[in-house]
């Protein structure tokens, strides 16, 4: 599989997962001059912006090393474009999930509110 498919998979195997957790996605692969969000998706009253990373195996490193504190930093303005786009979400909680999806066992790591906007680019819970 290459990597395209890889991270098409992976994403797809995300929505499913976070649609069982009660989800509604509202968006995938939003994209805009600062940057690109995986999938937009809401939690009840919660505006939920995850970052997915899909791996084979370890060898290429970690899925969750992959999120850099650069990658969180284009995230969150990403994010904050959304918002102001969008007005409707804007006086809404946020929260900033990370999806690892295990491509070869499907295996998915759900981290929610691993990061936040007042983080500054650094990660949280890993």
């Amino acid at each position: 599989m290459n990597n395209r498919r890889e991270g098409v998979a992976g994403e797809q195997a995300a929505c499913e997962y976070l649609q069982k957790q009660g989800m509604k996605i509202l968006e995938r692969n939003y994209s805009c001059r600062s940057g690109e969000i995986d999938v937009i998706a809401l939690s009840g009253k919660t505006l939920v912006f995850v970052e997915v990373k899909a791996r084979r195996n370890a060898e290429m490193g970690y899925a969750l090393e992959a999120v850099t504190p650069q990658k969180i930093d284009r995230i969150v303005r990403t994010a904050q474009f959304y918002m102001l786009g969008k007005r409707c979400y804007e006086r809404m909680d946020v929260r900033f999930d990370v999806v690892c999806v295990d491509t070869t066992s499907g295996k998915i790591e759900h981290i929610p509110s691993a990061f936040t906007a007042a983080d500054g680019g650094r990660r949280r819970h890993w």
